[in-house]
């Protein structure tokens, strides 16, 4: 594999049942560790928060703009309305 003079390679020392743990869950979700940390690492950069569940909610953000079907409220009173309602 070439190696690119734009890219570093990482080495870190982690307690194993952490690894194996985190691996188990990134493996069920059909990715690598090393593919997560760095779409992780990426979302961090993109969207300036270290926190996780930040960084969820800004993408389910993104995906609602996207759905033309979505409600369209006015007005905070106009949500509570509804909430009221159901």
């Amino acid at each position: 594999m070439e190696k690119n003079n734009n890219s570093i390679t990482c080495s870190f020392t982690m307690d194993r049942a952490v690894y194996n743990a985190y691996k188990s869950i990134v493996s069920a979700n059909g990715e690598n560790v090393k593919g997560n940390m760095v779409r992780y690492m990426q979302n961090v950069i993109k969207l300036g928060t270290p926190n996780i569940d930040t960084i969820q909610a800004i993408e389910e953000v993104e995906q609602l703009k996207k759905n033309p079907n979505k409600k369209l409220y006015s007005s905070f009173n106009e949500i509570l309305e509804e909430l009221e309602d159901e």
